[in-house]
């Protein structure tokens, strides 16, 4: 019969083995298409959605689309991801970043690998390549066949030799890791997680940007609505430089943990 060894890490089904180690690795992406569109929205009606470890740091909502193409892990294939963060510290750690609110993702595997795993709030939508038109981005994710977010960018002027090296850094993705329990309320697993990042960006323009959230209805979206709504009411106050860019991106899995 199927023994588990402590040595190992395992996904469900954990029955088909597992491998040695922690199970995460650094996760390098040469080839990402990335647009950003961040917001000043207001504080204390962010604030109902981050938890009480931590602090925000502005009120800003970050919202970013990447078309991730040439993934080694995933046997050279690609998908796509629209993630919603704000700027956030960890009061206990110390630690700075920004808290992943939720993150769509189109294809199951990378799903898997960020969520109970990281913490990173990962849900599936579809999520269509973005259009490139006479200077204008445009790109939108939806579930079921609703869409629930539009994004919009006008490119302006790319981006100097300077400004490209002030564009690539290095970032913590803060999370929440949260399992349930099993038939009966309380949680069998409930901490704050933080995943590193380094990004580089290889070549881009600033823009003008916007987006438009759609509201769910919950007969339709019972699993999503409440997400995609309560980011609906989120008032958006000014919007921030946006961004189109071709970067790498370093997913230090590595040195993934728990805080």
């Amino acid at each position: 019969m199927f023994k588990f060894d402590e040595n190992c890490s395992y996904r469900m089904p954990a029955h088909f083995g597992g491998s040695q180690g922690s199970g995460l690795s650094n996760l390098f992406y040469k080839d990402v298409t990335a647009v950003g569109i961040n917001y000043r929205t207001d504080k204390k009606q962010l604030e109902q959605y981050v938890p009480e470890a931590f602090e925000i740091l502005e009120p800003l909502v970050m919202v970013g689309y990447q078309k991730c193409c040439g993934i080694q892990w995933m046997g050279g294939g690609h998908y796509t991801l629209i993630n919603v963060a704000t700027p956030a510290k960890h009061i206990a750690s110390g630690e700075k970043g920004v808290f992943e609110l939720v993150v769509w993702e189109n294809k199951t595997a990378p799903i898997l690998g960020g969520r109970e795993e990281t913490g990173i709030p990962k849900l599936f939508a579809d999520i269509p390549d973005f259009h490139e038109l006479d200077g204008h981005i445009t790109a939108n994710a939806s579930h079921e066949g609703r869409v629930f977010l539009e994004l919009e960018l006008v490119l302006q002027r790319s981006l100097t030799e300077a400004e490209l090296a002030a564009s690539s850094y290095q970032v913590s993705q803060l999370g929440w890791r949260y399992i349930p329990n099993i038939g009966r309320p309380g949680a069998a697993l409930s901490h704050a997680t933080i995943y590193p990042v380094e990004v580089k960006c290889l070549s881009g323009s600033n823009a003008n940007g916007k987006l438009a959230w759609i509201k769910a209805n919950p007969k339709y979206n019972p699993a999503q609505a409440r997400i995609i709504n309560a980011l609906a009411d989120l008032p958006i106050l000014e919007y921030q430089e946006c961004l189109f860019a071709k970067s790498s991106i370093n997913l230090r899995g590595d040195l993934a943990r728990e805080l």
